[in-house]
């Protein structure tokens, strides 16, 4: 691959109408990735539409036979898990980044996010043809702990919108919660209604037994940490509420993640809401002490962070310096 990533890459978003994938179409052209060719794969219900992009209108394609992605130099995999699946066991070639395994736990997978991990790192495990990235809740959780180190933290609360679960739930948040404003919504015994109401996340043991492992794979140390996940009506962005015991040292915490990379302190001011999130890169956290101990907020936009560190591997395989732009 190493030609075609001096002059640029190509690359295909299969899921591209998806959460994810449509913030990664967005991010291709926001940070101006070198692609010398770039397809777009949905399913069924949104094949012909037009998207433009970079000033160009490009036509989103059914994937009929993995076979056509042959010639390409990455794919971006930006679809559930079952779809997932059976398509990396057909692809052959291209380097595959594989943004379903976030529900994942590590396996020997290679396994990078940025921030924890080089561009050379990138390059060299790019032999292994597939990439795994972090649940952007883990990734997010581990840059705080990188930050404060050796920090005893004891719980965290996750709190996850619909956009967590992919494109179907959103829409299907938005009709329920239309028709439970018209006094028209009908819920099935089975069912569990979303509009309007906060619980357990479905899943949530084991994502917060995949988390825990993300972030030991991240950071290298297990975190003695509970955490538990929320499932919350809004739409898009995710929050971590997370405690710590009184200790020695906590006068410098704040001032800690002050200072580290993509993390946004919000001082002097409201803490920031889910809502100011969306759209930014950075962490958005608020710290708060008392005796009891130390509270730190965190809120961002997941379906972003989860394409930025996507997007992130396929900046560190374009070579050529001029074309990077970090």
């Amino acid at each position: 691959m190493d030609t075609a990533a001096n002059a640029g890459l190509r690359v295909a978003i299969i899921g591209v109408t998806g959460a994810v994938g449509g913030r990664l179409l967005e991010l291709i052209e926001e940070r101006s990735l070198a692609c010398t060719e770039l397809r777009l794969y949905s399913s069924d219900n949104h094949v012909g539409e037009s998207i433009e992009t970079a000033g160009t209108t490009r036509r989103v394609e059914l994937l009929v036979d993995p076979a056509e992605l042959s010639d390409l130099d990455l794919i971006f995999l930006a679809v559930q898990r079952a779809d997932a699946e059976p398509l990396l066991s057909a692809i052959s070639g291209p380097v595959v980044v594989d943004l379903s395994a976030a529900s994942l736990p590590p396996s020997n997978i290679p396994f990078v996010a940025p921030g924890f991990g080089t561009r050379e790192q990138v390059r060299e495990l790019s032999r292994f043809k597939l990439f795994q990235v972090p649940h952007p809740v883990a990734l997010a959780m581990a840059t705080i702990f990188q930050a404060l180190d050796t920090v005893p933290f004891c719980a965290a609360t996750v709190m996850l919108g619909a956009s967590s679960l992919g494109h179907r739930a959103i829409s299907h948040l938005v009709e329920q919660s239309a028709d439970l404003l018209n006094g028209k919504l009908e819920i099935e015994e089975d069912q569990r209604q979303a509009a309007f109401n906060v619980a357990l996340f479905p899943g949530g043991a084991e994502l917060e037994k995949t988390l825990l492992a993300q972030i030991t794979k991240l950071t290298g140390r297990a975190p003695q940490l509970k955490v538990q996940c929320v499932a919350c009506p809004i739409l898009h962005g995710s929050a971590i509420c997370a405690s710590l015991p009184p200790a020695a040292g906590a006068d410098t915490w704040a001032g800690a993640l002050r200072e580290a990379p993509g993390i946004l302190v919000v001082e002097n001011e409201d803490p920031p809401t889910v809502v100011d999130a969306i759209e930014q890169e950075a962490l958005l956290l608020s710290v708060s002490r008392d005796p009891q101990g130390t509270s730190i907020w965190c809120v961002f936009d997941n379906a972003r962070r989860a394409a930025l560190a996507a997007l992130w591997i396929a900046e560190c395989l374009v070579r050529d310096p001029a074309l990077q732009l970090n």
